[in-house]
């Protein structure tokens, strides 16, 4: 069972941050020299917001506890002596960030976004904010996943 939900674990994690730099990468690139750029930013916004942050997010969190609770035990918490829990709580401490950063993008200043440039500029600032956070919990679970 334990190796499932960390299987889970890592595909919303490539969800996450996968999606994150493709619309970065791949996606912005070509979507800015469309004449309806906001339309489309507005739409595909929607979209990962649906699977990403209420998805993908909620179901990290779980998962997340679940693989602390097979690693070390559920008990060990608040044992902030070892390495392995500092770590966890480091990585806990930003993803509530991410949490908190994806919903003031995208329940806020994503929507918007058209017509203000004040709000586009805040969205695209928060979300390569979220990328960023979002890569340091990768870091983070590479420690974990050698002792913390």
């Amino acid at each position: 069972m334990k190796e499932v939900v960390l299987f889970i674990h890592i595909v919303l994690a490539c969800l996450w941050v996968g999606g994150m730099l493709f619309l970065v990468f791949v996606l912005a690139p070509y979507v800015r020299r469309l004449p309806f750029r906001d339309q489309a930013f507005q739409e595909v916004g929607r979209r990962f917001s649906l699977y990403g942050t209420l998805g993908a997010l909620s179901l990290l969190f779980i998962t997340g506890m679940l693989n602390f609770h097979h690693v070390v035990g559920i008990s060990s918490l608040f044992e902030f002596q070892s390495a392995y829990v500092r770590t966890f709580w480091h990585k806990l401490v930003i993803f509530l960030f991410v949490v908190i950063v994806s919903l003031a993008h995208d329940l806020y200043f994503g929507k918007r976004s058209v017509g203000s440039s004040f709000h586009r500029s805040m969205a695209r600032f928060l979300g390569f904010l979220n990328l960023f956070l979002s890569l340091l919990i990768i870091y983070l679970a590479v420690k974990l996943r050698f002792g913390g």
